[in-house]
């Protein structure tokens, strides 16, 4: 038996591929819906959902077609982005690991609402302990619990390399409001801005700073936040033409962590991490569904690899998971160093310290 934990998008696609594959699973999770945030998913990543029979998950309720992705970065003016990969799809998160879970319900495995206290590695495999007083003992377990990282330990402890927050907010587009479905990226003094439709017309705002450097009373005050949009170019102008402007004032926005946090080893035993749980990035790159999706498929081969004394397939995957992080750690400095305009200003400061 393999134990996958945590019913996030990299939980739901490892327990599928496990399901497609013959073998029957055991999928640990309890906690209420997740947040609706808007996040990107590249062409690129979307494969993963033909690969496990879930392509048309990507439907109206769950995600818009790309058409664009602009930035006021590096220099006055916006800027298109090119993006090799094509426009791919503007998602909302939480809808569509709702719709997964709906469908993995069809499949052969057994869900357990509970929370796993604390794990054990065992002579067979691993051992899991859960808040009911009921023990889960399994031939490998896939860990994807998000950033909470549930088997970082003594042995594979948890980093943070940064203080990135997100202060973010959802917003309903005004009656006859009409966008693009493309999003925007701006650089300021405090950090970066992200704007981006949604399905059912919608639109999220999301400031990216450092937890120490944002203003007080932003968790509080919505007036605050406010002020800082309107100090914008490229985002103030987007909420003005479409009547979003006033609405920041009402309520106050949600603080999210978003930091870089990594686990020194992705495979410990018969733990294996997927997801969030073996790697958190900063988003600017906008890697986060597909790394999902791919850690979940590729998680749950080399699990079963492991399940028949091949150990190769595990190896492979922190591997190219390593590799995968270099690249996304390079492509995230350069964005950083090519952002000079603000570089007396401590959060840039910061990441340009990086790359020295």
């Amino acid at each position: 038996m393999i134990i996958v934990v945590g019913a996030g998008l990299a939980g739901l696609v490892a327990a599928r591929r496990l399901s497609m594959q013959g073998h029957r699973p055991v999928l640990v999770a309890c906690g209420g819906p997740a947040a609706a945030l808007g996040e990107t998913l590249s062409e690129r990543g979307a494969r993963f959902l033909d690969v496990l029979g879930w392509a048309d998950c990507l439907d109206e309720s769950v995600a818009l077609a790309g058409q664009g992705r602009f930035s006021a970065w590096g220099g006055a003016g916006l800027r298109t982005v090119q993006d090799e990969d094509g426009q791919g799809y503007l998602v909302d998160k939480a809808r569509l690991e709702q719709v997964l879970a709906e469908r993995l319900k069809g499949d052969d495995l057994e869900w357990r609402s509970a929370r796993v206290l604390r794990l054990e590695h065992v002579p067979d495999g691993v051992r899991a302990m859960l808040d009911d007083g009921a023990a889960l003992e399994g031939q490998a377990l896939i860990d994807c619990t998000g950033r909470a990282a549930l088997s970082a330990g003594e042995l594979a402890d948890r980093r943070r390399l940064d203080r990135l927050v997100a202060a973010w907010r959802v917003f309903d587009l005004p009656e006859g409001a009409e966008t693009l479905a493309a999003t925007l990226v701006e650089a300021v003094e405090l950090g970066w801005w992200y704007m981006s439709p949604m399905p059912g017309r919608r639109m999220m705002l999301a400031l990216f700073s450092d937890s120490d450097l944002l203003p007080d009373g932003l968790s509080r005050d919505g007036q605050v936040w406010a002020g800082l949009a309107a100090c914008t170019d490229a985002v103030r102008v987007r909420l003005e033409s479409l009547g979003l402007d006033k609405a920041l004032d009402g309520q106050a926005p949600a603080v999210a962590a978003a930091a870089t946090c990594l686990v020194s080893r992705f495979i410990e035993g018969r733990i294996l991490r997927a997801g969030d749980a073996a790697a958190a990035m900063d988003p600017l790159a906008a890697n986060g569904l597909a790394t999902a999706l791919w850690s979940g498929v590729h998680a749950a081969d080399a699990a079963l690899a492991l399940l028949k004394g091949d150990a190769e397939p595990a190896r492979r995957y922190e591997k190219d998971y390593l590799l995968g992080l270099v690249r996304h750690l390079n492509s995230q400095h350069a964005l950083y160093g090519a952002e000079q305009r603000y570089a007396a200003q401590p959060f840039w400061q910061r990441r340009h310290r990086a790359l020295d």
